[in-house]
């Protein structure tokens, strides 16, 4: 990784500490740690960013630095105004941060600069900083650098000269004692070694962040005449397999996580290949080998999938921002509650629900949640609640929004579909089919569309953003008490457990996860328009897959049901013949499949064949006769 991609990919971890630290500092029970924190990321920004000679980005983190410092010594109070100012620097910050990535011109907001400046040298009593400000003493900072550190694009002098910044009467030693004078010289590896002593204000743990970049394999040590510190020592390899070495993490490019989970599909598609010859051989001796090794091609295949597994919170972490920045504009008091943020799935996944997300939050402010006005005259608090919550459900991730505003307003959404065509106007339904008619493409039921749209605009992208992704969309409304809208994903969409089943001639996986139970085909309680079956005294919706995706031929005399459970919902799906489990690679549908409504993508067998992969919650829909939203009534 290069120099500069180092300083970016460090860059934007401190500015979310920061973007994070900001958003809750008003509600913050310890605003002075608050305030900590965020000085110590600005600082360690402005020294990286020095390291590298971006100076307008360490003009930018210099400001926000010095408004900071006023308000951790009590000179400055941090109000609504000040927060602001900083998340518009912070904002600048990533803008810049992007243009070091892309390698365009590093031109800041003079503007925005300056105002910080004026916000922290204009509200400081002139008599009252030498009162406060911690008097200068003799310190001693030691540095033993890590043997990567020039490898990685560093030059250790700088870090020694930023140090020297950092105080008076600053005095240099550069320790050569570690260099070797034989052949062992390798001229990519680091063997220096310093020490800086400095009269200095600063904290110990502000000349220690100068080598924040470089921590994983440096050692620094701060030390006074009076007391010796040690900062964490992070060495560059651990013989031991102590808990410090199991924490250290290492940070690797999501392309070769994505690389190393493709080469393990093909490794689970050839273990498959290689057992399916081995049951044709049918020699214990290599039936049994084939066993190990798929067990462990199994456990191969976790443990890969779990390095791209990310916890959701960091995702609900930038709704923070929209929900402050969209409730000022609206005019509401609008409070966010995060739960389950140690909710982990797919990256990949993660990444995708963003913008399905994002929309969703934008109505829900919009025209889910009432002023405060409004609110306190129905008897609410004036204060809303926007929720944003992930759990584990089935083998799969639940993630709702949820508002606690005026809910959907049937009476206006059946009116609205009436003069849009969508439906008569002597139409019966349900509450529930009333509320699908949010998901029709360009369907709203407001009489104005505001800037930030009303809700059900744009529902039906979100509907389809999801259901790429193997996932399901639903509205959950009580008049007067607020909407919830639930999204449905898997938990990973690159190798799933399946279970094949076998209708006509061809192959079918369904997710193993979503499998209750397999059954004989009992008794049918069967209409021309309504497909029941008596489970043991439950009367149970089924579908036949035959009859689903037209496969030609004759059906079996004895045909079996393999009972689904997806979204609490029990459906029997009606097979030829059940063929067991196995791991299934799912691939993507070529432009030909891709719109045809129960496929959820294709795998290759261990026969060579291609199979297709079920899309469950399509079928279930279909099976419990939830039409798709613009359906004839």
């Amino acid at each position: 990784m290069s120099d500069h991609a180092v300083f970016v990919e460090e860059a934007r971890d401190l500015l979310s500490r920061i973007e994070r630290a900001l958003q809750g500092f008003e509600a913050a029970e310890d605003q002075t740690e608050v305030l900590h924190e965020v000085f110590r990321a600005a600082h360690t920004l402005k020294g990286a960013a020095g390291v590298f000679g971006f100076d307008a980005i360490v003009q930018f983190a210099h400001g926000a630095e010095s408004l900071l410092d006023r308000a951790r010594d009590g000179e400055v109070k941090l109000g609504e105004h000040e927060i602001h100012t900083l998340l518009a620097a912070h904002d600048e910050l990533v803008r810049l941060v992007e243009c070091v990535e892309t390698g365009a011109e590093l031109t800041g907001d003079e503007a925005l600069a300056t105002t910080l400046l004026e916000l922290a040298e204009g509200k400081r009593p002139p008599k009252k900083e030498a009162a406060k400000k911690a008097p200068r003493v003799k310190k001693k900072v030691e540095v033993r650098f890590g043997a990567p550190v020039m490898k990685e694009g560093f030059d250790p002098l700088d870090f020694l000269e930023h140090v020297a910044k950092c105080g008076k009467q600053a005095t240099r030693t550069l320790d050569l004692s570690a260099v070797p004078l034989d052949d062992s010289f390798d001229p990519e590896r680091c063997y220096l070694g310093g020490t800086v002593e400095l009269e200095t204000d600063a904290s110990d743990d502000v000349l220690r962040s100068v080598f924040d970049f470089i921590l994983d394999s440096t050692t620094v040590t701060v030390s006074s005449p009076a007391v010796e510190k040690k900062v964490e020592k992070k060495t560059e390899k651990k013989e031991d397999a102590g808990p410090a070495a199991a924490e250290k993490m290492v940070k690797v490019p999501a392309s070769r996580l994505d690389a190393l989970i493709d080469l393990v599909g093909e490794l689970v598609i050839a273990a498959a290949t290689s057992d399916a010859a081995s049951q044709r051989q049918d020699v214990l001796a290599t039936r049994e080998a084939q066993a190990t090794v798929t067990q462990l091609v199994s456990t191969i295949r976790d443990t890969a999938l779990s390095l791209r597994m990310v916890p959701i919170g960091e995702t609900f972490s930038r709704f923070n921002r929209l929900v402050r920045d969209v409730s000022k504009q609206l005019g509401k008091d609008i409070a966010l509650d995060i739960k389950g943020a140690d909710t982990e799935l797919d990256k990949s996944i993660v990444e995708r629900l963003v913008d399905p997300l994002t929309h969703i939050v934008r109505n829900s402010l919009d025209h889910g949640v009432e002023t405060s006005e409004a609110r306190l005259a129905a008897g609410k608090p004036g204060r809303a609640t926007l929720t944003l919550n992930a759990f584990h459900e089935g083998g799969s991730i639940v993630v709702d929004v949820r508002d606690d505003g005026r809910g959907l307003d049937r009476v206006r959404i059946r009116k609205k579909a009436v003069e849009k065509g969508l439906i008569a106007a002597d139409a019966q339904l349900s509450d529930e089919a009333i509320d699908e008619l949010i998901f029709v493409p360009g369907f709203s039921s407001a009489d104005q569309v505001s800037e930030l749209s009303g809700r059900g605009v744009g529902m039906d992208v979100v509907r389809r953003s999801v259901e790429a992704l193997r996932g399901t969309v639903e509205v959950l409304s009580t008049p007067g008490q607020g909407t919830t809208v639930r999204l449905r994903v898997p938990l990973t969409l690159a190798i799933i457990d399946g279970f094949q089943v076998g209708v006509g001639a061809r192959t079918w996986v369904v997710p193993l996860e979503l499998v209750h139970e397999c059954v004989d085909l009992p008794v049918v309680l069967e209409s021309e328009t309504h497909h029941r079956l008596d489970l043991r005294g439950e009367v149970v919706p089924f579908v036949r897959l035959r009859e689903f995706f037209a496969v030609q031929g004759e059906k079996p005399a004895r045909e079996c049901v393999v009972v689904v459970e997806e979204g609490g919902k029990r459906v029997g799906l009606v097979v030829d013949r059940l063929l067991g489990a196995s791991q299934a690679v799912i691939k993507p549908l070529g432009p030909l499949f891709q719109n045809m409504e129960g496929l959820g993508g294709a795998t290759l067998l261990g026969t060579g064949e291609v199979g297709f992969v079920v899309d469950v919650a399509q079928v279930v829909r279909r099976a419990t006769g939830r039409a798709r939203p613009g359906a004839a009534a």
